[in-house]
């Protein structure tokens, strides 16, 4: 979709129709007013001649009426032939007539004494009413034109400060912009106080997000180093316990404080991953996603002991992606736990292609209404186990869309879960399904 036409330009094009339709309808006024003056002065001076003429044939009959350049008069008596009389005018009847030529109005006045044929030519008095409202309509027209153009830069002075705004807001970013870029100095002559008011205000809101952005990057810092140092002595703790000659049930304790910890681990760093500002840079690199998946296939076997389950990886080539180290690897194992947790016999496969992830289970899946509420935040499938808070699936959706990924799942009551992990989310639903797992 084209870019929107900005408010100076807007404005320009309003005064120009403006001014066009007033420079139109001036100028249809005044043609209008010029034929009925033109009209109203020749009838005038029709009447005029004629009555002149009446008075002459008055006085002396049988001399010649006066003429000009622009009028010639006849009188024909009573009972005679209009033999002087030019032939196109003789047949007409008393009133005024056009005629075409150079004289194009007759006029025909009839009495007891006779006709009186008037044949005229508009004459000066015509040309000067078209000249006199021509000359006016150029005047208006640019007396019109004139003004519009300064109503056009008074209004442009006018929304100056909103275009200003919008650039600033615009081009503003957290970290490399100022608040006071938004204040507008109050000018009487071109600022508006609503424009100085909406500056202020959106200085004071790039303000708070500033502050906010200040807190969430020391909040960030600040749990990152504070929850991360005793997760680490505590997974340190446990790996040492590990190492000593425990018996079954000590060891089973241990392992599940070191998936804990482990899991809380990855759940704070896909947490401080979304808490960070989209400005703030992320450590990024190149890993190998087949590496990632083998990897927490062997952390999640261990979850599996005793029953007859077979946890299997179909990675014939790798994947690289930049991506930041752990990201990928937190997605998988929240899959992996939800696979391991729903499925009591059967296999758990975790396929590689080239453009995802798919660990597919023979659990006990879903129905529509559970599938459809899976990813809801504190919803969870099993109520009865306490220690599943029903946020993974929530965080690891988040994660997967924040790098521009997107994580689905198909499921079936009773025939398993397929959950998927796309990396190049604009394939089609069809491409999607003619690359799926059989």
């Amino acid at each position: 979709m084209a870019p929107s036409e900005n408010l100076s330009g807007k404005l320009r094009w309003v005064f120009i129709r403006q001014a066009l339709i007033a420079s139109l309808l001036f100028i249809s006024g005044i043609t209008l007013v010029s034929v009925v003056l033109s009209d109203a002065l020749f009838k005038q001076r029709v009447q005029r001649e004629v009555a002149h003429a009446w008075e002459m044939v008055a006085r002396n009959a049988d001399k010649p009426l006066p003429g000009s350049a622009d009028l010639e008069t006849y009188f024909v008596p009573a009972g005679n032939m209009p033999d002087q009389v030019p032939p196109q005018m003789r047949a007409l009847s008393p009133g005024l007539h056009r005629m075409p030529g150079e004289w194009r109005r007759v006029y025909v006045s009839e009495r007891a004494a006779g006709r009186i044929y008037l044949r005229i030519s508009p004459g000066l008095s015509n040309w000067l009413v078209w000249w006199t409202s021509l000359l006016s309509s150029a005047v208006s027209v640019i007396g019109i034109i004139a003004l519009s153009w300064l109503g056009y830069r008074r209004s442009r002075r006018m929304v100056a400060p909103l275009a200003h705004l919008t650039q600033v807001a615009l081009d503003w970013q957290p970290r490399h912009s100022r608040a006071s870029d938004f204040k507008i100095p109050m000018r009487a002559d071109a600022h508006s106080r609503e424009a100085v008011c909406l500056g202020d205000a959106l200085s004071n809101m790039a303000e708070r997000v500033e502050s906010h952005i200040e807190r969430e990057r020391n909040f960030t810092r600040d749990a990152s180093h504070e929850l991360r140092t005793p997760l680490t002595v505590i997974a340190v703790a446990a790996d040492l316990l590990a190492a000593n000659n425990l018996d079954a049930r000590s060891r089973k304790s241990v392992e599940r404080i070191r998936t804990t910890s482990r899991g809380m681990a990855e759940l704070l760093d896909a947490l401080l991953i979304l808490a960070r500002h989209p400005d703030e840079p992320l450590e990024t690199g190149w890993v190998d996603v087949r590496d990632i998946l083998h990897e927490e296939v062997a952390q999640a076997k261990p979850a599996l002991e005793g029953r007859p389950i077979e946890l299997r990886v179909d990675a014939p080539a790798g994947l690289q992606l930049e991506a930041p180290p752990r990201v990928i690897a937190t997605i998988v194992a929240q899959l992996l736990r939800n696979a391991c947790r729903f499925t009591e016999q059967g296999h758990i496969e975790v396929v590689l292609q080239d453009d995802a992830v798919h660990i597919r289970d023979t659990g006990i899946g879903m129905d529509a209404e559970a599938l459809a509420r899976v990813f809801d935040p504190f919803w969870r499938a099993d109520i009865s186990d306490y220690t599943v808070k029903g946020m993974g699936l929530t965080v690891s959706r988040r994660l997967a869309e924040h790098f521009g990924w997107q994580l689905a799942l198909e499921s079936q009551p009773g025939k398993g879960t397929v959950a998927s992990l796309y990396f190049r989310p604009q394939l089609s639903t069809r491409q999607r399904q003619q690359r799926s797992l059989p």
